[in-house]
């Protein structure tokens, strides 16, 4: 079997199908040198509790006939098609994800600064793809307005509110940090449409955004029972007012003097404006429109699982619910065909990348961000393609073109 993504969804659906039928072969392919999609760049650097499950998905690795193939992009216009997979292994799983931030959907004048949240938690876990990467940090301002109440509105509003001693134990990449914040955040609005009971957000990130130590935490403009001038707590003088603001329905963006204009109404006839540095688009994700086109499903070895079935990223246990009953749907197809019908990972000869990254590779990349952390910190994460294949030891060396425990006797789908 072959899937390709090696986020959660992926990962869950190998491991899941690994427990029916532990003699199938999986391999597990991803556009990036490094495995784990979202768990890496997409969990807030400050929860690592959450990013540790890819320890269950590093034993899955360690098993016989469980293959990582990272840096390999498939595309039909590449070397690697997806017609390659269909014809190579007996099911092919697409857990490629939503990449993108969903858009705003309200006109928006361009002279206003308005920037995907998604995008932005990838840049301070350090992907090397965000666009960020190339065109420079961008400076949020004194004053922003998230759209949207899910978990993803209030860790970027902690982690943009956080002190550096609050981060202590994070992988957060604090150069992209502190260019996000470097004229220093005064307020953040965080506007909602729905009422409170119907936000997306666990309530639990909530209660620990009202606990950062540089917040007033406020719901329309009241104190926040668990903030800090509910507690009586000391605030500093140059404390983030955070105010969460519900039932506000976005009508558009306009500009004025270089800031940002932020047209919401309460009912059908009232508009109130405010005025920001940044607005900041926190209400899911899409397919990016560079985003490798798919092929049909139509074909029985063809399967889909995350975010690019359900069309929502979802937690983590969303992932692992939907995974399991991907990889019964694969299980349930395997037993109507004979067994290795195609020839999967050994199969692909010359057409995988001479630079791909194995699991072993990533191991050395992981040692090596470790080996590298700055103070208070658990890893720093290399922020370049090039500088993970260094780590990788890979660089200009040339690969073989096959992995050697593809050739065993046992079942290749």
């Amino acid at each position: 079997m072959a899937v390709v993504g090696c986020g959660p969804s992926g990962c869950f659906t190998a491991l899941a199908l690994r427990k029916k039928q532990p003699d199938v072969e999986v391999v597990v392919f991803d556009s990036l040198p490094t495995p784990y999609g979202l768990i890496r760049y997409g969990i807030a650097p400050d929860h690592q509790g959450a990013k540790g499950v890819h320890r269950q998905f590093d034993r899955l690795f360690g098993q016989p006939d469980v293959h990582f193939a990272g840096n390999v992009r498939i595309h039909d216009d590449g070397p690697l098609s997806w017609n390659d997979l269909t014809e190579t292994f007996d099911a092919v799983v697409v857990a490629t994800g939503l990449p993108a931030d969903r858009p705003l959907g309200v006109p928006q004048d361009p002279g206003a600064t308005v920037l995907g949240s998604g995008a932005l938690l990838r840049l301070i876990n350090s992907d090397p793809d965000v666009p960020a990467r190339r065109t420079g940090i961008p400076d949020l301002g004194q004053h922003i307005a998230i759209v949207g109440t899910g978990n993803v509105a209030a860790d970027l509003a902690r982690l943009l509110t956080k002190s550096a001693a609050e981060l202590s134990g994070s992988d957060i990449n604090d150069d992209a940090r502190d260019g996000l914040v470097r004229r220093g955040v005064r307020t953040i609005h965080i506007l909602g449409r729905s009422t409170p009971d119907q936000a997306r957000w666990d309530p639990s990130m909530v209660k620990e955004l009202a606990h950062v130590s540089a917040v007033d935490l406020r719901v329309d403009g009241v104190p926040h029972p668990d903030g800090a001038v509910a507690r009586g707590a000391d605030l500093p003088e140059d404390a983030v007012v955070i105010d969460i603001r519900f039932r506000q329905r976005l009508r558009r963006i306009e500009s004025a003097d270089g800031l940002a204009v932020v047209v919401t109404s309460t009912d059908e006839e009232t508009e109130h404006n405010l005025t920001v540095d940044t607005v900041v688009s926190a209400i899911g994700f899409d397919l990016a429109p560079e985003h490798p086109v798919v092929p049909s499903m139509d074909a029985d070895h063809m399967f889909s699982v995350g975010g690019c079935m359900s069309g929502r990223l979802g937690n983590l246990a969303e992932n692992r619910k939907l995974a399991i009953a991907t990889a019964l749907a694969v299980s349930e197809y395997l037993e109507t065909v004979p067994p290795a019908t195609r020839p999967g990972l050994g199969g692909l000869g010359d057409r995988l990348p001479t630079d791909r990254t194995s699991f072993t590779d990533w191991q050395s990349i992981d040692r090596a961000e470790v080996e590298r952390a700055a103070p208070d910190r658990c890893r720093t994460k290399f922020t370049s393609r090039d500088e993970l294949l260094v780590a990788a030891g890979i660089g200009d060396l040339v690969r073989p073109t096959t992995d050697s425990p593809a050739t065993h006797p046992r079942s290749n789908r």
